[in-house]
C-alpha cells in the first residue's frame, strides 16, 4: 500500500488574465508533524518536448510523498491541459506562483516550509521565480541550462542544491560551477556519475540525493 494519496486538481496561475493550470498533488499518509507536511512544488523541463510526467518529477513526487511532503507537479502553461500558450519562461514564473498558492492551501500543509523543485528549463523557471517570493525557502535546481543562466539568476542568501550529470550537454559540469561558486549563501552542487540532462536511467539515484537534501531540510528550524 502506498504511503500517499494522489488526486489530480486544476487551479488558476498568477497574474491578470490567469489561465487554469492541470497538476498532480501527492499528499502523505504517514503522521503528520506537529506544524504540518513540508511542501514542495516541481516544475517540468522544456515545454516544448516535457510535461509534468517527466520521469524524473514523478519517481521524486513519490519519493517525497512518501517522506511526508505534500507535492504538486503541474503542467505549464499551454502544456497538456493548461489553458495558455508557452512563452518560453516569460510568464511561467506566474504558473510557478499559482502552484505555490495551490499547494500550500491545502489542508495539513505547513506554509512556512516551501520548496521548488525545478528540472531542466523548470530549474531555470524555479530560480527566476524564487528570487522574489521568500516563502520559497529552498530551491533545488537540477540541470538547469547554461545558456540561461546569468549573474543574477539564484541570487538570494536561501539554501539552493543544484545536481547536474556527469555527461549533462545542456549544464556541463565545468560550466556550472563557476557560475554558481560566484552566488551568495548557501549553495550545493552533486553530479550524478554516468547521467545526462534527462537523467534518463538515473531517476532514481538524482531522486535520492534531492530526497535526503529536502529530509535535512524539513528537519532544520528557521531554515
Amino acid at each position: 500500500m502506498a504511503d500517499f494519496i494522489e488526486r489530480q486538481i486544476r487551479f488558476p496561475s498568477a497574474g491578470r488574465p490567469a489561465v487554469m493550470l492541470e497538476g498532480n498533488l501527492v499528499q502523505p499518509s504517514v503522521q503528520r508533524p506537529e506544524n504540518g507536511y513540508p511542501v514542495a512544488v516541481l516544475c517540468h523541463p522544456q515545454p516544448a518536448s516535457s510535461s509534468m510526467d517527466d520521469p524524473l518529477l514523478r519517481q521524486l513526487a513519490n519519493a517525497l510523498a512518501t517522506a511526508g511532503v505534500i507535492v504538486l507537479r503541474f503542467n505549464f502553461r499551454g502544456v497538456g491541459a493548461s489553458e495558455g500558450e508557452q512563452t518560453d519562461g516569460r510568464l511561467e514564473p506566474l504558473d510557478v506562483a499559482g502552484a505555490i498558492e495551490a499547494a500550500r492551501s491545502q489542508t495539513d500543509a505547513n506554509p512556512e516550509k516551501i520548496c521548488l523543485i525545478g528540472h531542466a528549463f523548470g530549474a531555470y523557471v524555479a530560480l527566476a521565480y524564487a528570487a522574489h517570493d521568500p516563502r520559497v525557502k529552498t530551491v533545488v535546481a537540477i540541470s538547469p541550462p547554461v545558456f540561461r543562466l546569468t549573474p543574477e539568476l539564484g541570487r538570494f542568501e536561501r539554501p539552493r542544491l543544484f545536481l547536474t550529470g556527469e555527461y549533462d550537454e545542456v549544464s556541463p559540469r565545468h560550466k556550472l560551477e563557476p557560475w554558481i561558486a560566484a552566488l551568495p549563501g548557501a549553495r550545493n552542487l552533486r553530479v550524478i556519475s554516468g547521467a545526462r540532462h534527462l537523467m534518463r536511467g538515473y531517476e532514481a539515484v538524482a531522486s535520492s540525493v534531492v530526497v535526503q537534501y529536502i529530509h535535512r531540510w524539513a528537519e532544520t528550524p528557521g531554515v
